[in-house]
């Protein structure tokens, strides 16, 4: 029997050189575990009869007078009849708009250009509204809309993970560096903004990866959002403000998983 050369796995390079050790490659993980969805893309209008369809029941023919476009995605879907009335499938998943015990909002952005995820968290399920996600941004191809979805609680931490991006990484250790708060705003537009003086080589590898940088807020919470940044091949950072300067600390994705499942089971269960 013919035997077949051992292949040995690509290594990550900055990671490997930093440790002294051969580390695989683990960025490019995320691009294979992307965020999917089955429900339909809707645009503005779109959502806009189906919230008002979700407070009264039905739309009427005033209702959808001159709105065939909007109305068609959504009668596709099975969500309103093509009179506007709101069908039992319909009714089940806009119920969390009417009945939620807890809410979410994530606002993203990539290189300029926003998305946000939102979810409404009810007794039968999750409504989900999600915008263009982390890997179709790197893939250069966002979508317009919000993609409409139906969720069990424990469905939305993983959709969350994806949606954002987390995945496995070399999450090294960094020495702590304050940063003036303007210069890491600058930071999240523009990928020339200098790195900044006196840091180590992990931050300046960080620095130099593209950010996705998305935020996360939680009701009932403490009002206060939480901002991330994915850093691809470097991993996850927490970013801390006080006052005007900011500091970036390396959160494990595991660890960061955790985290966000946590916080989420806390505003369920407040």
């Amino acid at each position: 029997m013919a035997e077949f050369p051992h292949k040995e796995p690509r290594t990550e390079a900055f990671a490997s050189a930093h440790t002294g050790e051969q580390l695989e490659q683990l960025s490019g993980i995320a691009a294979k575990q992307p965020y999917a969805s089955q429900g339909p893309w809707l645009t503005a209008g779109s959502l806009q009869l189906l919230q008002t369809a979700a407070e009264s029941g039905k739309l009427g023919r005033f209702g959808i007078a001159g709105k065939a476009a909007e109305l068609a995605p959504l009668v596709s879907a099975g969500l309103l009849t093509d009179k506007g009335k709101l069908t039992g499938q319909g009714r089940l998943i806009t119920s969390p708009w009417q009945d939620s015990v807890a809410s979410l909002r994530i606002t993203a952005q990539y290189r300029g250009r926003a998305s946000v995820f939102q979810a409404w968290l009810g007794p039968e399920g999750c409504l989900v509204l999600a915008g263009p996600s982390y890997d179709q941004f790197l893939a250069g191809h966002p979508q317009a809309g919000h993609q409409l979805d139906f969720l069990a609680l424990d469905h939305l931490y993983p959709d969350i993970a994806a949606w954002t991006g987390i995945a496995p990484a070399w999450s090294l250790a960094s020495e702590p560096l304050s940063i003036d708060l303007r210069t890491v705003n600058r930071r999240f537009g523009d990928e020339t903004v200098p790195v900044p003086e006196a840091a180590d080589p992990v931050l300046m590898n960080m620095w130099r990866q593209p950010w996705f940088v998305w935020q996360l807020l939680l009701e009932p919470g403490s009002g206060r959002p939480e901002t991330f940044i994915n850093a691809g091949e470097s991993g996850h950072y927490h970013l801390a403000v006080a006052e005007d300067r900011a500091e970036l600390n390396v959160r494990p994705s595991g660890a960061l998983y955790r985290d966000l499942s946590r916080a989420i089971d806390r505003a369920v269960h407040s």
